[in-house]
């Protein structure tokens, strides 16, 4: 994303809405310096809450802001627009976004009832998730893009606590998850038994979840019992310094690994 031009476009919007420069930063809810990290490329990788901010705040169309095309506000209609629209639609909702396609273009349109058959925009995390014995310690903290996911696959989960990641390894493909598939989670639903994205001592893992409650302990094992069978086994106090739940898996994209 060419964040030198979303920031002068950003700060030209608001001048021609009779506000100065300095203002983007308040609308934007961060720090004037934390602007200038972004500028000059000191801060490479803004988080999602930033972005989200430009979407919401600024009304910045999100496929203009990573790459160039297209509409650049969300308001905007198409110079020409075709009598009967008969594109597919990206629905988030109204407090994120929402798109159809016109003339090979993404336009925005209001949002009101949820279609399942809609697409929503989620972000992809450069992370890669081990479905094995885990990736370099680093964060789920990069977007690497946003790609169009059918809405009935979140499953009732708000799109905008959905995130991706790409699964190495082959821990889990007893439950036909497998090396490359795309795993889609809800960084909301952090508690109780299930499959999650969590971190491991920095690794990022997709590994089941067991409590046991009166023994205060975490099962963690992994779905392919032939070449995994023993589970790893975690108190509640290591817990606390050892492991981070990102969010419960809540449906994959799977791509045929033979």
């Amino acid at each position: 994303m060419d964040w030198i031009r979303v920031i002068d476009v950003a700060e030209r919007t608001l001048l021609e809405a009779g506000k100065n420069k300095a203002d983007l930063a308040k609308v934007l809810g961060v720090r004037s310096q934390y602007l200038s990290d972004v500028r000059s490329g000191k801060s490479k990788n803004p988080g999602p809450d930033f972005v989200l901010a430009l979407i919401n705040q600024m009304g910045f169309n999100p496929i203009w802001l990573e790459t160039g095309t297209g509409e650049m506000f969300r308001d905007q209609e198409p110079e020409n627009p075709p009598p009967v629209e008969t594109a597919a639609t990206y629905l988030l909702d109204e407090e994120v976004s929402l798109f159809k396609f016109s003339h090979g273009k993404p336009i925005a349109v209001p949002a009101r009832d949820a279609d399942p058959h809609a697409l929503v925009m989620v972000p992809v995390y450069s992370q890669r998730a081990s479905a094995g014995h885990g990736q370099p310690p680093t964060q789920l903290a990069e977007i690497e893009a946003y790609i169009p996911v059918i809405f009935e696959l979140l499953g009732g989960a708000h799109p905008r606590n959905c995130g991706i990641v790409r699964v190495v390894g082959d821990s889990m493909t007893d439950m036909t998850l497998f090396n490359g598939d795309l795993v889609i989670f809800d960084r909301s639903q952090l508690e109780g038994n299930g499959v999650y994205v969590i971190s491991m001592g920095g690794d990022i893992r997709v590994k089941r979840l067991e409590y046991r409650t009166f023994e205060k302990k975490i099962i963690i094992s992994s779905e392919n019992h032939k070449s995994y069978p023993d589970p790893e086994v975690i108190t509640f106090e290591q817990a606390l310094e050892m492991l981070t739940i990102h969010g419960k898996v809540i449906s994959w994209v799977h791509r045929h690994p033979y």
